[in-house]
């Protein structure tokens, strides 16, 4: 039997091949900039060869050092970040999902639900759901009924969902018949009823139907937990959604929160069972618990603040982009709040205009890609930490593309 080699003995072998690999490029890329500024290419090569063998270097590290795939129950290193975020969104148990909270969709609705309620057939589900949603019911092989969101035409945008909405789709199928409730929370464009959201879990839960939520844009929920309402997991069953696209997470990773242990037990199961990524990056984890721990002690609040105020000036300038658009307000659509990051502007009092092409020029153009287009809305999003010192040029750009696009308007007709 052969002795292994000592573990101290392999930390030092690791730091001084880190230290090497990064002087040895590091070196070769000040040579490429002092001596050969204009070979573009080869400096890009040689710094992609260098971020690929640190990386590679750090997923070997990492994945070789007790690292486990994650779970909502158990223990471990990568079980610590699903702790932190169970911490952060006021939760008994939490689980990354790595195909960002379309993955976590999947995973509820065709192998953790069915195990929930086998004896009712029936899963309502937001007009406004996202495609996951509807492979999910489809897999899932559920009888799904759509909940209708009535649609407001002035500012193109839908409204709130109502628990008197819910209570008539309920009681039309028959809640004995109802297996679960979904819901996106925020709506696509930021609106939403705290109100009405906590009448429809209510209910929900007199009639034995799970609740769940969508909240692939209110992963910032946990800056509210001040008010018990704004909670997550007092508004559902199981609640998903994507911190990647707010900035606290790299791309594609997503979470799913409980309070509820059978549904964190079936969540572990359906991971065993083959839902469970086979090729995790474990880098990606520790930067996602890097993060967390950032956002955990108070070191992001000054960036998610500035971000937050950036869009609030620009939604309270639009009218310097033109006198005739303006940003919708939760009001103007019976809703209670919006969340900051969502800007829908109202392009309605200019009849001639098709928003969606003033959408097309600020991508092509500008570069500035919109979330969302209608005939009437356009849709920004700045939510994450990057958007902070950018309203001025958001609204030049807003404002110079608005312009080209009247301009070509005019001349067509």
């Amino acid at each position: 039997m052969s002795q292994s080699v000592p573990s101290v003995t392999i930390q030092r072998r690791e730091v001084g091949w880190f230290a090497f690999a990064l002087i040895k490029k590091a070196i070769r890329l000040l040579f490429l900039a002092m001596f050969k500024p204009r070979e573009i290419e080869t400096y890009a090569d040689e710094f992609a060869s260098l971020y690929s063998n640190l990386w590679d270097y750090a997923e070997h590290s990492i994945s070789n050092r007790n690292f486990h795939l994650p779970s909502a129950l158990g223990d471990g290193p990568v079980q610590a970040v699903s702790a932190r975020l169970a911490k952060l969104y006021c939760a008994t148990y939490a689980c990354l999902s790595f195909s960002g909270s379309s993955g976590a969709a999947l995973v509820l609705l065709t192998a953790v639900l069915p195990k929930l309620q086998s004896r009712r057939e029936i899963v309502l589900f937001d007009e406004m759901c996202h495609q996951s949603t509807i492979g999910g019911l489809i897999f899932g092989r559920w009888k799904s009924v759509k909940i209708p969101r009535s649609f407001d035409l002035t500012h193109g945008t839908s409204r709130p969902v109502t628990c008197e909405t819910i209570i008539e789709c309920v009681e039309a199928y028959g809640a004995e018949n109802v297996a679960a409730i979904i819901l996106v929370l925020p709506s696509y464009d930021g609106f939403r009823s705290r109100t009405e959201e906590v009448k429809i879990y209510n209910y929900a839960k007199s009639q034995g139907i799970y609740l769940f939520i969508d909240g692939a844009w209110d992963a910032t929920a946990f800056r509210r937990v001040s008010d018990e309402i704004y909670t997550p997991t007092l508004l559902c069953d199981a609640w998903i959604t994507s911190p990647h696209k707010r900035g606290l997470s790299p791309s594609s990773l997503g979470c799913m929160v409980t309070n509820n242990r059978k549904i964190a037990r079936l969540w572990d199961e359906a991971l065993d069972l083959g839902f469970r990524s086979s090729s995790v990056s474990f880098v990606d984890i520790m930067i996602a618990e890097h993060r967390l721990q950032c956002v955990a002690n108070g070191s992001w609040d000054a960036s998610f603040a500035q971000a937050d105020d950036a869009a609030r000036e620009i939604a309270a300038r639009i009218s310097e982009v033109h006198p005739d658009v303006y940003s919708v307000r939760p009001e103007q659509v019976g809703a209670e709040t919006s969340d900051p990051a969502h800007i829908l502007i109202s392009t309605s009092r200019i009849p001639q205009l098709d928003a969606r092409n003033w959408a097309f020029h600020l991508s092509e153009t500008f570069g500035l890609d919109v979330e969302k287009a209608t005939a009437t809305s356009l849709l920004l999003l700045c939510g994450s930490p990057s958007h902070g010192d950018a309203s001025e040029k958001t609204l030049s750009t807003l404002r110079d593309a608005l312009r080209m696009t009247l301009a070509t308007t005019e001349s067509l007709q």
